[in-house]
């Protein structure tokens, strides 16, 4: 009887043992710990310290839970949702894409030329779409380095002027490239960063390259189609407003020329001694710089002096010259008034650079005069190039001018006037395109 107590007793306590986990064995122990409470014991959860997670089928150390891709070690996100993983999508962000075959930069879905890098719109029974459609894949609509370019030709513009914008542009283009006479070509077209570079380009060229970058600065552009060539467009514009910048960048183009300024005021009192000839006026060599420049020019006067004065107004300085040798047979003024001591108005026309004589025709007496005078000078490009050549049209209910970038130094935008025939303006984003009157 004794015996089996003992038995009992040892049993009772390995049983107690046992229950109370004063076993030794780690092993045993590990399977039955779960560290972050998911559920699941360490010894199979694939990660212990994470509770939204416990099995990593595929093995790419993300969790199935958080894997798009549970079955697959190269793929973990779907970002666009289209069941193809970012890893594999051409187009990460678009769910109607993900493939593109022909790495154009259009996916498969939408190019109809999938396998062609060269094309991937479906050929249109447009006729005139199917001619535009060359010259519309050429323009770069956005593009950062295009925008940083124009930007850096819009200096001294208000921010808030597209007029000043449009005018800088188009004068850059004017003055700094070079129109290359050639017939309307398709196959030949430059992208407007090969025209940068290049400085030069067809009329169809540099009309991309303008629509191009008035495109970048968010402005409205369009390409317009004649027979013969094609012309960039751009719309929301104030004619009146854009004439008077334009006309200003002419003027400061013809001063550059000229070497001088277009309105010269002299106002100074000056003392005459006798017989003392007083010429104010052009240089004898400045004759020639009329040509092509300036039409003609006027002297505004206002000649106050306490003696008698002869006073002229001569085309030249030669004609002062003449009149110093007292050679006065060949002296002919265009103007003259003798022994005065006032005199106000304005003189003809010159079409040379003339000017303006005091002769103190007195062999006794000082003559001291206040002396007034405003030098004019007209530009030649006013006879072509005017206001009244400016062509505004109307489109989207919107005011719109053509730029016609072969219109020479002197052009302005809306000048159209040598652009005959059919005109037909295709929005490059819709590709709407409608015919101008």
């Amino acid at each position: 009887m004794r015996k089996i107590v003992v038995v009992l007793v040892g049993v009772l306590l390995i049983s107690l043992c046992l229950m109370s986990g004063c076993t030794e064995n780690t092993s045993k122990n590990n399977t039955v710990k779960d560290t972050d409470g998911d559920g699941y014991k360490d010894a199979v959860d694939a990660f212990p310290s994470d509770s939204t997670e416990w099995s990593d089928t595929d093995g790419d150390d993300i969790g199935d839970n958080s894997d798009a891709f549970p079955l697959d070690a190269n793929e973990t996100r779907d970002t666009d949702g289209d069941g193809v993983g970012d890893n594999s999508d051409a187009f990460p962000n678009d769910p109607s894409e993900s493939h593109d075959a022909d790495g154009d930069g259009v996916g498969d879905n939408t190019d109809y030329y999938p396998n062609d890098p060269t094309r991937w719109e479906q050929q249109s029974s447009d006729e005139f779409l199917v001619t535009a459609q060359p010259f519309l894949n050429k323009l770069d609509l956005d593009d950062s380095e295009l925008r940083t370019y124009a930007n850096t030709i819009l200096t001294g513009c208000d921010a808030s002027s597209t007029e000043c914008f449009v005018n800088a542009l188009y004068r850059d283009v004017i003055m700094n490239y070079t129109c290359l006479t050639a017939p309307m070509n398709s196959a030949t077209l430059q992208t407007p960063q090969q025209t940068i570079q290049r400085k030069q380009g067809t009329c169809e060229d540099l009309s991309i390259l303008l629509c191009s970058l008035l495109s970048n600065l968010g402005l409205s552009s369009y390409l317009v189609f004649t027979n013969t060539h094609v012309y960039a467009m751009v719309s929301d514009v104030n004619g009146d407003d854009l004439w008077n910048v334009a006309e200003q960048s002419l003027l400061e183009f013809v001063e550059v020329s000229f070497g001088e300024p277009l309105s010269q005021p002299i106002q100074q009192p000056v003392t005459l001694n006798p017989l003392d000839i007083l010429y104010v006026g052009g240089l004898e060599n400045q004759t020639y710089a009329f040509s092509g420049i300036i039409d003609y020019m006027t002297i505004e006067y206002t000649i106050e002096s306490d003696q008698p004065l002869d006073l002229f107004i001569v085309g030249s300085q030669s004609d002062f010259f003449i009149l110093k040798n007292g050679d006065l047979a060949n002296f002919i003024p265009l103007e003259e008034w003798l022994q005065m001591t006032t005199v106000t108005g304005t003189s003809p026309q010159l079409d040379t650079y003339g000017g303006f004589i005091l002769f103190n025709n007195n062999e006794t007496h000082i003559a001291t005069a206040n002396v007034n005078l405003l030098f004019k000078f007209q530009p030649s490009f006013y006879g072509t190039y005017n206001k009244n050549k400016m062509t505004v049209y109307t489109l989207g209910g919107k005011n719109a001018v053509l730029l016609d970038p072969t219109a020479g130094d002197f052009g302005f935008p809306g000048y159209d006037a040598e652009i005959v025939g059919v005109k037909k303006a295709i929005d490059p984003l819709t590709k709407n395109y409608i015919t101008l009157s």
